[in-house]
């Protein structure tokens, strides 16, 4: 199993670095592009989520990413207190300003797992390969 960490600040956030980062570990293990797009929009989704609706600043979020033969799994990590989300999010109206973001994220992941962590709150998101 391939893994990679990334601890996240202003300048990576700020200069398209993380996309770069992303894109090439996912190369690196012979993802199929089809979800190289999946996973890397699902991870701005979420770090969207939540920089827009926690306290949290960039330096708070940690990503790792695990890739194997059969499984690439994403595990974001925030210093945010744990509040519950509902199990399944309903397609938004296409007026709606806001929840296109987890709508996609729990439509294309295979499993999307949202718990409290020792330190604030872990979103895991895994992805079978093709």
């Amino acid at each position: 199993m391939n893994s990679i960490q990334l601890n996240l600040s202003q300048s990576v956030w700020s200069s398209n670095l993380l996309c770069q980062e992303l894109e090439q570990f996912l190369q690196q293990n012979s993802v199929q592009i089809q979800q190289r797009f999946k996973v890397i929009t699902c991870i701005l989704e979420a770090l969207s989520n939540v920089l827009e609706h926690t306290d949290n600043q960039v330096e708070d979020i940690v990503i790792i990413m695990h890739c194997n033969q059969d499984r690439i799994t994403v595990d974001l990590l925030d210093k945010a207190p744990y509040l519950p989300m509902g199990d399944q999010v309903e397609c938004p109206s296409p007026f709606s300003i806001s929840g296109r973001g987890l709508w996609i994220i729990q439509n294309w992941m295979d499993q999307v797992r949202y718990q409290a962590s020792v330190a604030g709150t872990h979103l895991r998101l895994s992805l079978l390969r093709s």
